[in-house]
Parts: C-alpha cells; sequence; structure tokens
C-alpha cells in the first residue's frame, strides 16, 4: 500500500515546477507565520470533543457527538476539494478505511467547504464515509484551529482561482488547520494530529498499529 509522505512530496515538488515563484514564496511565508501562533488549546488529548453542530449529507444541522455517539471515531478536518493535498489525504483514508473499521473505528471527514460541493467531492471520489460542512467555521473554532488566512497570501489563492469566500460561504477567508482526532466511544479526544503545514498529512499506518 502506497504511503502518503511520497505522494505528497511528489505533489510538492510539482506545484514547485509550476506555481509561480512569488506564490510558493507566500505559501511558505503563510505556514511560518502561523508556525508562530499558538492552536489547540482547547482540544488536547484528555478533554471532552465539543457538542457544536455541523451540516450533515442530508443538509440537516446536527451536533457532530450526535453521528458517533458511542462509537470511536476517526475525525479529518481537510480544507476542501481545490486543495491537492487533501485529494491526496482522502485517497489516503480511503484506502485505510477497512481496516480502520476492523478495528472498531468509524470515519467522518469534516470541511468548511459548501455542503453541496462537499457532496460532489464524495460522490466523485467514491468516499464510503460520512462528509460534514463546518459551517462557518463554528467546530473549528471550538477546537482553536480556525485561522483567518493573512492578507499577503490572499492575493495568490485568487490568482489561482480559488476564492475562499465563495467556496466556504464565509464573511472572511478562513480555513482550519488539517488536523485528525480520534474520539473514544465516551466522547472524550484519545488522539490528536495537526500541523499548521497542509503539505504534511498523518500516516494513518501509524494510528492502525497503536488502536
Amino acid at each position: 500500500m502506497k504511503e502518503i509522505k511520497q505522494a505528497l512530496d511528489t505533489m510538492t515538488q510539482g506545484m514547485q515546477s509550476q506555481v509561480p515563484v512569488e506564490t510558493m514564496n507566500a505559501f511558505g511565508n503563510s505556514i511560518m507565520d502561523l508556525h508562530t501562533k499558538s492552536f489547540g488549546t482547547t482540544s488536547e488529548v484528555g478533554m471532552m470533543f465539543p457538542s457544536v453542530e455541523v451540516v450533515t449529507e442530508s443538509n440537516q444541522q446536527i451536533p457532530i457527538v450526535d453521528l458517533f455517539k458511542g462509537k470511536k471515531t476517526l475525525v479529518s478536518f481537510v480544507r476542501g476539494n481545490w486543495c491537492p493535498f487533501c485529494n491526496i489525504e482522502m485517497a489516503h483514508l480511503m484506502s485505510y478505511y477497512p481496516m480502520l473499521q476492523d478495528k472498531g473505528v468509524e470515519v467522518i471527514v469534516v470541511s468548511p467547504m459548501n455542503i453541496e460541493l462537499l457532496k460532489d467531492w464524495k460522490s466523485e471520489n467514491k468516499m464510503s464515509f460520512p462528509i460534514v460542512q463546518d459551517k462557518n467555521l463554528v467546530l473549528g473554532k471550538a477546537l482553536d484551529i480556525k485561522f483567518e488566512l493573512q492578507d499577503f497570501v490572499q492575493p495568490h489563492y485568487e490568482m489561482l482561482g480559488i476564492d475562499l469566500k465563495h467556496l466556504n460561504q464565509t464573511e472572511k477567508t478562513e480555513l482550519n488547520i488539517p488536523a485528525v482526532y480520534i474520539i473514544d466511544d465516551e466522547g472524550r479526544i484519545s488522539f490528536r494530529y495537526m500541523d499548521v503545514n497542509y503539505g504534511n498529512r498523518l500516516e494513518l499506518k501509524e494510528v492502525i498499529n497503536v488502536l
């Protein structure tokens, strides 16, 4: 089974050869700036996962904890279908999904992107697990993983055709840091991975081995 780091490295190298140098520099400076900030202070291992409403594929607003109450669950936060690294992570997650199920672990994917776009993304990629919208990034805020994209990098996203306000239906250009939580059957966080560098993602083999 192909591991995720190789695919991520290949994607990064491809971007470096195709995306303007000033844009890549802006992306790098954005990540460096995020490294100076503190995230996840309200979502550490041992804490209860917050009961915040998300939008389901049936367009219902339901507390996310109701979707996995009593079940061990992996909750993956991604940016959206426009993010090549997120697409790699989803392919990786799909390949490991049967093994996670064998371990008794459910999977839920969370993105701030409009739920209709998320449903299209799920259908196009034949995702077997549910995907929900973190509308207005309220769940990300509760977990302390939300941030506003810096002014200096916003024009570079727009140049690439990525209109976050439109995609996420928000007034600000906000995103959640890519993160993965494993929630135990009592709703408590038993594992957490997050990285402000969206080019890095969790290697699920490491999680499978400790479940």
